[in-house]
C-alpha cells in the first residue's frame, strides 16, 4: 500500500503538496485503474512516474533551449546554428515548431504546440493526447485549459488515464518493462535510469522495507563498479543513489543476475564476498 512516508521516501525532493494529494488522492485513482491489483503493476507506475517528472518535481516540459543544445538534442531539426537561432532561448517558437501540425495540434501560426507541450507526471502532449486522456481521466474542457494538466491531482488522474489507455497493466503482468516503457515514451529513452527506479521503488515498498548495506560495503561495491567500466556511478561516496543503482542494474543484467540491489549475489559476481 501506499503510505505517506513511503512516497517520501521514494520521491524526496518532491514538494509537500504533490506529495500529500497523491497521498491522499492516489488509493482511489489507481484501484480504479486496476494498478493497485498487483504488485508488479504498482510497481511499474510508480517507477515510470519517477522518471518522467523526475521524482515528482517536473510537470512541465521546459522548451527553453540555447541553439547549442538544440543542435545537439534535435540535430535533424538544428543542423546548424543558424536553423536554431529562431528557436533558441524561445519557448514558445520552439514548441510550436517542433509539436505544431501533429499530436493534433494545428500548424502555426496557431499556438497549438506551445500550448499543449508536456505536462503532468507523464508528460502528457498534443491536443489530441490532452482531450482523449483529460475525457478518460474526468477533467472536463481539460483542452481549453491545459495548464490545469500540471495540478497535483490532475497530474495524477491523468497519469492513470494515460496508462488504462494504453493498457500497461497488460505489459506489468507479463513483467515486460520494455514493452511498458515504448508505451509510456513512444521508445525506449533512458532505460538504464528507468530500471534504477524500478529498483528503488521495490526497495522502498518491500515488507519490510529494504534496507541499505554499510557505507563500507557500499563504498566497496562503487569502487569495483567503476574499475570494470561501470562509470555511471560517478565518485564513489558509501551512499546508494540513483546513478549507483542504475550501475548495479545494468551490471546485473549483464552478468545474468536477476533484479535486485547489493545482495550476496552481486557481492559474489563482483569479487568482493
Amino acid at each position: 500500500m501506499i503510505t505517506s512516508d513511503k512516497l517520501a521516501s521514494l520521491y524526496p525532493r518532491a514538494p509537500k503538496d504533490r506529495l500529500d494529494s497523491f497521498a491522499k488522492d492516489g488509493p482511489a485513482v489507481l484501484k480504479q485503474a486496476g494498478i493497485l491489483d498487483t504488485p508488479n503493476r504498482l510497481q511499474f507506475f510508480l517507477a515510470q512516474l519517477g522518471h518522467e517528472s523526475s521524482g515528482l518535481t517536473v510537470v512541465e516540459e521546459n522548451l527553453n533551449y540555447s541553439a547549442r543544445r538544440l543542435m545537439e538534442v534535435f540535430p535533424r531539426r538544428f543542423p546548424t546554428a543558424e536553423a536554431a537561432a529562431t528557436c533558441a532561448g524561445n519557448p514558445q517558437a520552439f514548441g510550436c515548431q517542433v509539436y505544431g501540425g501533429r499530436l493534433g495540434n494545428a500548424k502555426p501560426p496557431s499556438l497549438d504546440g506551445y500550448l499543449f507541450r508536456g505536462r503532468g507526471y507523464i508528460q502528457l502532449t498534443g491536443r489530441a493526447n490532452y482531450t482523449i486522456v483529460g475525457e478518460k481521466a474526468g477533467i472536463k474542457d481539460l483542452p481549453a485549459h491545459p495548464e490545469r494538466a500540471a495540478t497535483p491531482a490532475n497530474a495524477l488522474a491523468l497519469a492513470a488515464a494515460f496508462w488504462t489507455l494504453k493498457d500497461i497493466n497488460e505489459t506489468a503482468d507479463a513483467d515486460d518493462f520494455l514493452d511498458c516503457t515504448r508505451r509510456v515514451n513512444g521508445g525506449l529513452i533512458g532505460m538504464a535510469e528507468r530500471r534504477a527506479w524500478l529498483d528503488k521503488v521495490r526497495r522502498v515498498l518491500a515488507d519490510p522495507p529494504a534496507t541499505q548495506p554499510d557505507a563500507a560495503t557500499v563504498l566497496a561495491v562503487q569502487k569495483r563498479l567503476v574499475k570494470l567500466g561501470y562509470t555511471e556511478v560517478g565518485a564513489p561516496d558509501g551512499d546508494v543513489g540513483r546513478h549507483t543503482t542504475s550501475a548495479i542494474a545494468r551490471f546485473r543484467r549483464q552478468n545474468g543476475l536477476p533484479e535486485g540491489l547489493i545482495d550476496q549475489a552481486l557481492l559474489t559476481a563482483l569479487g568482493l564476498s
